[in-house]
């Protein structure tokens, strides 16, 4: 499982955790004095990479480029990742 913070505004979290089925908003005061809202999302490899768009674009008018990427490669690594990790 990977564990994504998303940060925004309060409003914007408020949605997504309706749909993420989670409601707990955490709110971090920085040293500036202003204040960030986050949650945190947990998802699997294989939804993470089943909703992860893998083609990408140079800037516009020097034409577009696809990155070729190996999704079950890059699944395979994140696992063996996570397994380090759990390992440890």
């Amino acid at each position: 499982m990977l564990k994504i913070r998303i940060a925004g505004s309060e409003s914007e979290l408020r949605q997504i955790a309706h749909k993420a089925g989670s409601t707990r908003i955490k709110r971090f005061k920085r040293d500036n004095g202003r204040t960030t809202f986050a949650i945190d999302v947990q998802i699997s490899v294989k939804d993470f990479l089943g909703n992860l768009d893998l083609s990408a674009s140079e800037a516009e008018g020097s034409g577009s480029t696809l990155i070729d990427c190996n999704s079950q490669e890059i699944q395979a690594e994140l696992e063996q990742l996570l397994d380090d990790i759990s390992d440890k």
